[in-house]
């Protein structure tokens, strides 16, 4: 591995790659380092023949038309490259070199990732690519994240991948989709779809949200789907709220607006999961989503195949809490995050054959004061629980540890409670830890805060 920092690195790296140099298998020049897109040319060079190397980085680097040339040369002679990361933020700008990268990316018969995140990606650029996906056989993971891609992009890339079916992952999170360009994805993703993974994160698709989780009822291939964040509009993705009274008010109307959209994607994909037998992770951290639409979606847990769903910083309580716990399917990690479930909602969640429950930052703290009100949780199945920042008390805690003690929730192996102990209650948090960890020492325990200086163990 080289990630360039030395004097003369690139004279170093075409030699290694000229000599086939077997402990050079991935090169990842820093973007702060100086290279010239003469260097990069060079370098490229070494490529076009090694038979060693199987990533390479180069992410932050302008490349000029000579030094595109070159590596798409070398993409045409080499099959052992795995994955690549090449060009700056103005990448997708000259139109012209980006047809030349896929022109040797068209006919690659190795590599299996493609990395442009961040490359100024735009409509015009993507018709390129797009001729790319029809004839690559091999690529299988597409990451086209924090770029430009408008609903005409969308539909530009929809047409190439209705005739590719090799590619299985994804990332279009954080650009410019909208509801159109939703129903365009929903359009493939109910159709001839391939995908695997699919990641539409931090895109303003509002309505076309519900008609992409709609479109999930026809599809047999897609076992990830990430959404998070796509209630909003697109201006409120990218600016910050104004200050005053008249932007609480807007505020409100939006958090109403994203409410009615969440809810809506909640209950279309809750409805799809009666006949999807493809979805095992799903991501809705974000969206507004409030119990009453969870209740729907989680009545549909025992009919399907997921086993992972987040909801994270939605508008979540008790009772949507108590609805997952129900009856959870296959359901085994579930991360609810940045809501307001209590101590109730705690205690059903626990009650249940989830392997992983995320509680941080809710409102889960005072279920001491009633230890008798928490079930004796010794079915349960949970091996992770994080309740951190939940205002749990040192009574919180001692309650938890008799429960422990008691053979409650036996099979957990980490508990994360960081963010609740008060600098007065350090000491007794401090003795009853030991306490726990001394009697059931298969139990991790993350409960301090890190000092200044401090390293995590």
């Amino acid at each position: 591995m080289a990630w360039g920092g030395n004097d003369k690195g690139v004279e170093k790296w075409i030699k290694q790659l000229n000599e086939n140099d077997p402990k050079l298998k991935t090169l990842h020049i820093l973007s702060f380092r100086r290279v010239s897109p003469a260097d990069l040319k060079a370098i490229f060079v070494a490529v076009a023949h090694n038979t060693t190397l199987k990533e390479l980085y180069c992410s932050g680097h302008a490349l000029d038309l000579a030094a595109a040339e070159q590596l798409s040369e070398a993409l045409t002679l080499n099959d052992t490259l795995e994955s690549l990361n090449i060009g700056n933020n103005e990448l997708g700008k000259n139109d012209d070199i980006v047809a030349i990268l896929c022109e040797g990316l068209a006919v690659n018969e190795g590599l299996l990732t493609l990395d442009w995140e961040n490359k100024g990606l735009n409509n015009s650029s993507v018709q390129a690519l797009a001729k790319c996906l029809k004839k690559n056989t091999v690529l299988k993971n597409l990451n086209l994240s924090r770029n430009e891609l408008d609903d005409d992009a969308i539909q530009t890339l929809v047409l190439a991948l209705q005739e590719n079916e090799t590619l299985h992952s994804l990332n279009l999170s954080m650009n410019a989709i909208g509801p159109a360009g939703a129903e365009r994805l929903a359009s493939y993703i109910a159709g001839n779809c391939h995908l695997i993974e699919l990641d539409v994160s931090d895109n303003a698709l509002m309505e076309g949200g519900e008609t992409l989780g709609a479109s999930l009822s026809n599809n047999k291939s897609i076992e990830t789907l990430k959404m998070t964040g796509v209630t909003s509009k697109l201006e409120d993705l990218q600016l910050p709220s104004a200050a005053g009274a008249d932007s609480q008010a807007t505020d409100v109307k939006a958090d109403e607006s994203q409410s009615a959209h969440g809810n809506a994607i909640a209950k279309a994909v809750a409805k799809a999961l009666s006949g999807n037998r493809s979805l095992k992770h799903l991501w809705l951290d974000h969206n507004h989503i409030q119990s009453i639409s969870l209740v729907t979606l989680a009545s549909m847990l025992p009919q399907s195949e997921l086993i992972e769903l987040r909801l994270r910083n939605n508008r979540l309580d008790n009772e949507g809490a108590k609805a997952l716990a129900q009856s959870p399917g296959k359901l085994r990690h579930v991360e609810l995050g940045e809501n307001a479930i209590g101590s109730e909602g705690l205690g059903a969640l626990l009650d249940t054959s989830l392997e992983y429950v995320g509680l941080f930052n809710n409102q889960v703290g005072g279920f001491g004061a009633e230890p008798e009100r928490i079930p004796d949780l010794s079915n349960s199945k949970v091996q992770t629980l994080d309740i951190g920042c939940n205002g749990v008390t040192l009574e919180d805690v001692n309650a938890m540890i008799e429960l422990l003690l008691a053979g409650g929730v036996p099979d957990l192996k980490l508990l994360e409670m960081g963010g609740n102990a008060e600098d007065k209650e350090m000491d007794g948090w401090e003795k009853s830890i030991e306490r726990l960890q001394r009697e059931k020492p298969e139990i991790e325990v993350a409960w301090k805060r890190l000092k200044s200086g401090e390293m995590a163990q």
